[in-house]
């Protein structure tokens, strides 16, 4: 398989460490950052000696030193939670200032030693942000240090909200509304003057009732259909991507990027069939189909969609033995967000695609009852750092949890290469 690389030994007496992203937003819905989401050993999810200094020090290790920065966020910036001994221990001075964002935490106390150890990380370069901020007078010393500030909208009324960001936008900083759940959400909290968003919002569909699907992106959708078909012609795929030249240019820039650690440049679309399979080109025929049914949304949605195919693969490949079914697995975590990428219900998309039962349930049902309905939903709550339902659907599949954090890695890497311009 093209896209698969070996798992390297775990050491077993090191903590499995795992570390998912969530996006932050701009105005105009580029990710301007990731949060890093922390989780230590599964097994170990609710140990509640677990506090964060602890948990932080451990996101530190694992991302910057073991993963790679550059491979978790994608050379944007990362928000990291520190503690306040953390804070004073000057911890975040370890790791460059182009890519971290100090994110204190609330239970950060404003004591004259905390505002002096943020004040020297600020006359450093940091960019400092507080974490899920109530306005008080006593933080105001803070206030006059941080860059941005987070508000949890779920913690507070849109009314308070309002209030809260007009007593703080006096001040030199950006407000990060967090938890933004819908485009709804986001909207209204643009209109508040807040300049960042998190939360997953843009991978839920905005549905409006009456809508069709535009003719354009129902040729994609028959297209996507077509390529599903195990009986259609292979040499007529190939043909498919020569006729079209900007399919054919990625292809051959995608084939001979440095991910494939090719001596010899491949020149010629017969050559690349040849070498990447019917299976290969299917998928990344997919692929490309969901970047024209996505044009019109957050390019976050369809690196989210790459993400989710590569990570449902490599589940199904190396943890579950069904490396026969892996395009499936494949398929299951594209489509997953095909309602995001239409605004319509899953429902209402599927009679389009004529898909197999089993990837139609596992895209369908509420309830996860196959291997493949189970993979899906494991990868949707890794991503989330939904640690709880990522223990309970592992276990499960009686997979191997302590591979799933460099199998994440991979999947990372893979869907970066995949949609490299």
């Amino acid at each position: 398989m093209v896209c698969e690389k070996i798992i390297p030994a775990m050491d077993a007496s090191e903590p499995n460490i795992f570390v998912a992203r969530q996006p932050i937003f701009k105005r105009n819905k580029e990710v301007f950052a990731y949060e890093l989401l922390f989780r230590s050993g599964l097994t170990n999810y609710f140990d509640p000696l677990q506090d964060g200094e602890e948990a932080t020090s451990k996101v530190i290790t694992n991302s910057f030193l073991l993963i790679g920065i550059a491979t978790i966020t994608e050379g944007k910036k990362a928000f990291i939670n520190f503690s306040e001994e953390m804070l004073l221990k000057g911890y975040p001075s370890l790791f460059s200032k182009e890519i971290t964002v100090v994110e204190v935490l609330e239970t950060v106390g404003a004591t004259p030693e905390v505002v002096a150890a943020c004040g020297k990380l600020v006359e450093a370069g940091y960019v400092l942000a507080l974490d899920d901020f109530l306005y008080e007078d006593r933080f105001v010393p803070l206030i006059k240090l941080a860059r941005i500030i987070k508000f949890d909208i779920r913690q507070m009324s849109f009314t308070e909200l309002e209030r809260q960001a007009k007593v703080v936008s006096r001040y030199n900083v950006k407000l990060l509304a967090e938890k933004i759940e819908t485009f709804e959400e986001f909207e209204a909290a643009k209109k508040l003057g807040f300049d960042l968003f998190q939360g997953y919002f843009f991978s839920r569909p905005h549905i409006m009732e009456g809508r069709d699907i535009p003719g354009s992106k129902l040729h994609y959708l028959q297209v996507l259909k077509i390529i599903q078909d195990e009986d259609y012609d292979f040499a007529e795929l190939a043909k498919f991507v020569s006729r079209d030249v900007s399919l054919a240019y990625k292809l051959l820039k995608y084939v001979n990027s440095a991910y494939f650690a090719r001596r010899q440049k491949l020149d010629s679309i017969e050559m690349v069939v040849a070498m990447l399979g019917q299976l290969t080109l299917r998928k990344w025929l997919s692929l490309m189909m969901l970047s024209y049914l996505a044009a019109d949304k957050p390019p976050e949605l369809l690196r989210l969609a790459a993400f989710r195919g590569s990570f449902c693969e490599l589940i199904a490949g190396q943890l579950l033995d069904r490396r026969s079914e892996a395009g499936v697995f494949h398929t299951a975590g594209m489509f997953s967000l095909l309602p995001a990428m239409l605004d319509k219900d899953m429902a209402e998309i599927l009679p389009e695609l004529a898909l197999p039962g089993n990837l139609q349930e596992a895209l369908l049902s509420e309830v996860a009852a196959t291997p493949l309905a189970r993979t899906l939903r494991l990868v949707m709550a890794y991503e989330r750092g939904d640690w709880e339902k990522t223990v309970d659907l592992g276990v499960k599949l009686t997979l191997n949890l302590d591979s799933l954090p460099l199998l994440y890695e991979q999947a990372i890497e893979i869907a970066q290469v995949q949609l490299t311009d």
